[in-house]
């Protein structure tokens, strides 16, 4: 439920900052839908974004992690395969294709590209879980099921790391723009508390 929640303030967040900012395009209303878990909505704008400028790399990556969301599994990967040679360091497409192939029980492929995104160095827990699926692909035989429950786990684990990321990101931008202020009054004569970084500080 806190997961749900933090992920509706931050859509809500992100709708409102693209809306201010009068740059509600095809491609950041698809992020925002993406957000919110709709994926067929967000499909739709990204195809858009793309009808406008094919090319558009961000836009091939995140339709390609849509489209493995949906299980369009041929579809995600014919385009981060796509996106790969022009950003073969962007963590998300590494790992996007090594759950696709993971689903699609190509073990070698699915090594390859997870092999890659730990190499990449993400998130600590992320990383952690990404080696032990590893493993688990070296050392046996996986059924569809198993197969089907690790891509899910470290998919799982990857959005709460880049949630938590985006969250932190929010809030420091909240605290340090504090109306006309570049932070908050202190609430007492001293200092006043606040993450920045990924610390607590005293201003």
């Amino acid at each position: 439920m806190r997961l749900a929640a933090s992920r509706q303030s931050l859509a809500v967040a992100a709708l409102v900052m693209v809306t201010l900012a009068g740059c509600a395009t095809p491609y950041s209303q698809g992020l925002v839908a993406a957000r919110q878990g709709r994926y067929v909505d967000a499909s739709v704008l990204y195809e858009e974004a793309l009808a406008r400028d094919p090319d558009r790399l961000d836009a091939i990556v995140q339709l390609g992690i849509v489209r493995y969301k949906l299980g369009a599994l041929d579809g995600a990967i014919e385009l981060l395969e796509r996106a790969r040679p022009r950003a073969p360091a962007e963590p998300s497409v590494r790992l996007f294709l090594a759950l696709a192939y993971l689903r699609k029980n190509d073990l070698a492929s699915a090594d390859e590209h997870l092999t890659t995104f730990v190499a990449l160095k993400p998130d600590r827990w992320v990383s952690a879980l990404a080696e032990r699926t590893l493993a688990m692909i070296r050392s046996e035989p996986l059924s569809e099921q198993t197969r089907a429950f690790a891509a899910a786990s470290l998919e799982n684990a990857a959005e709460l790391a880049q949630e938590v990321d985006a969250w932190r990101a929010f809030e420091s931008d909240r605290w340090y723009f504090w109306g006309p202020y570049p932070y908050p009054p202190a609430p007492y004569p001293g200092c006043w508390y606040a993450w920045r970084g990924g610390w607590l500080r005293c201003y």
